[in-house]
């Protein structure tokens, strides 16, 4: 395969696994096969709340001061500002609203990550890249509600994702670890 054919593939793989397509695709699924997760409302708010309200600050980005011309800097800033705001807002209302179990567990698990995320790279100054954090959750909590089954092909997907990074270099090995790392404590300690 040729370099200009692998870039276009890496790209096409972030593209499809950007983390709001990859939490909304994991809720449809659990809501078809585990629909004894979702209410008819739980659907549309946990997309609104895990996906959309994370989205917002890219095209918020280029009008909120403090945010406004900073470019990729400035997007990856405001992604933490939304994605706590999503997620916080998530949890408070799968908490005041009775949702499962399930459903309480991965708000909970997303709010943790996201705090792991910035305690990596605002206090520790060490970069952890969202993107690694957003694709493993989904893929761990697919592998949770839905069984082994699905541990191949999310294992797959995760080494593309992993792939595509370093591929395009948007990230070091030691950011995807970082990133994957959040996720993965987070998932376990909201486990337990």
């Amino acid at each position: 395969m040729s370099t200009k054919n692998k870039k276009h593939l890496a790209k096409t793989i972030r593209v499809i696994t950007i983390p709001p397509v990859l939490v909304s695709l994991l809720l449809v699924i659990l809501y078809f096969f585990r629909n004894e997760m979702f209410r008819p409302a739980d659907l549309f708010m946990s997309i609104l709340f895990l996906a959309i309200i994370p989205t917002l600050a890219y095209p918020l980005q280029p009008i909120i001061p403090g945010f406004k011309g900073k470019g990729r800097d400035g997007q990856r800033k405001l992604a933490f500002v939304t994605s706590a705001l999503g997620y916080i807002g998530g949890y408070v209302c799968s908490a005041v609203t009775g949702a499962s179990e399930g459903l309480k567990f991965i708000y909970a698990s997303y709010l943790l990550s996201v705090f792991l995320l910035l305690i990596f790279n605002q206090v520790f100054k060490l970069k952890a890249s969202g993107h690694a954090c957003g694709v493993l959750g989904p893929l761990l909590f697919a592998v949770y509600f839905m069984g082994p089954v699905w541990l191949i092909p999310c294992m797959l997907a995760g080494a593309a994702v992993v792939w595509s990074s370093l591929q395009l270099t948007r990230h070091t090995p030691k950011e995807l670890v970082l990133g994957g790392l959040c996720a993965l404590c987070a998932f376990f300690v909201c486990m337990l």
